[in-house]
């Protein structure tokens, strides 16, 4: 089998775990160095070397670095917008650090860490408000809740709070998507520096939900083709809301395994700053133990 998509063992998915934690410590960590004036391109081409000397060997799509107003994906989004730009980091800037690293076992991962350089009241209050998602969707696949029923929720959710649903400008619009092991032997081959089999994989079954052949896209999102029940597997859900030039958003893997979902991982960084933020504290990124 190319692509692995359910079933997983108890061992793959320790080995799931163990990656997305390295993942984030990679972005955490990168966070925590950051300087005023670094543009997002070089904080991208110091993830990328990271995740290569972490034994990541290709993306299902590069490191995405982005500050300030672009973390809320203004205007017309288009994926180009989404490569880390010149733009240079400044005091109150909120930032989005997301990246989906294919290890060189074919495990695929995909994380975001979101924070704020320095203070700004609108970013912490955002980042407070997207905890009740982490609840609120695990249980709407527990109550049987279709897929497109459960990210219509969210963009209704997120129209109360008056925020944008960014995560509709995502490619696929998506509010998540499967998380994968691709062999190892497969023949692959790199486009614009991602991973061409998976995108080619991703593309073709989302294509095939779409039409007369069914609907098991590995793309969930509000559209028809995620209009049916919750199918096992690992998803990496990721609402990310946007308002005035603020954007926040977190990810990490959702297990549904017989209908039943829960979070693979129970202390991914966006808990802890929520904790921090519900206790008055600062949420910013704590570098990694020399």
């Amino acid at each position: 089998m190319l692509v692995k998509t359910k079933s997983f063992s108890d061992g793959a998915l320790a080995r799931f775990r163990e990656l997305q934690r390295i993942s984030f410590a990679i972005l955490e960590d990168t966070a925590a160095q950051l300087k005023e004036g670094e543009t997002e391109k070089e904080v991208g081409n110091r993830l990328f070397k990271r995740y290569r000397a972490a034994g990541f060997t290709s993306f299902f799509h590069l490191p995405v670095v982005l500050f300030g107003e672009r973390t809320a994906l203004p205007g017309k989004w288009t994926i180009g917008h989404f490569f880390p730009k010149s733009k240079g980091l400044k005091p109150g800037d909120s930032i989005i650090m997301d990246c989906a690293p294919i290890h060189q076992s074919g495990y695929l991962v995909d994380t975001s860490y979101s924070f704020c350089f320095g203070e700004n009241p609108a970013h912490r209050e955002m980042m407070a408000n997207l905890a009740e998602f982490r609840s609120s969707i695990c249980d709407a696949v527990n109550q049987d809740k279709t897929f497109k029923a459960i990210a219509d929720t969210v963009v209704a959710r997120f129209d109360e709070l008056n925020y944008q649903p960014a995560h509709q400008k995502h490619p696929g619009k998506v509010l998540g998507h499967r998380a994968v092991k691709l062999s190892p032997l497969r023949v692959s081959w790199k486009a614009q520096g991602f991973d061409g089999f998976a995108l080619a994989w991703f593309g073709m079954k989302d294509k095939l939900a779409n039409g007369p052949f069914g609907r098991r896209s590995p793309l969930w999102n509000n559209s028809p083709a995620s209009d049916h029940a919750p199918h096992d597997g690992l998803w990496l859900v990721e609402p990310h809301a946007g308002k005035d030039g603020v954007g926040a958003k977190w990810e990490e893997i959702l297990v549904i395994d017989k209908g039943k979902a829960y979070w693979l991982d129970e202390t991914p960084p966006h808990v802890r700053q929520w904790a921090q933020i519900a206790a008055g504290e600062s949420y910013s990124p704590q570098a990694a133990e020399a």
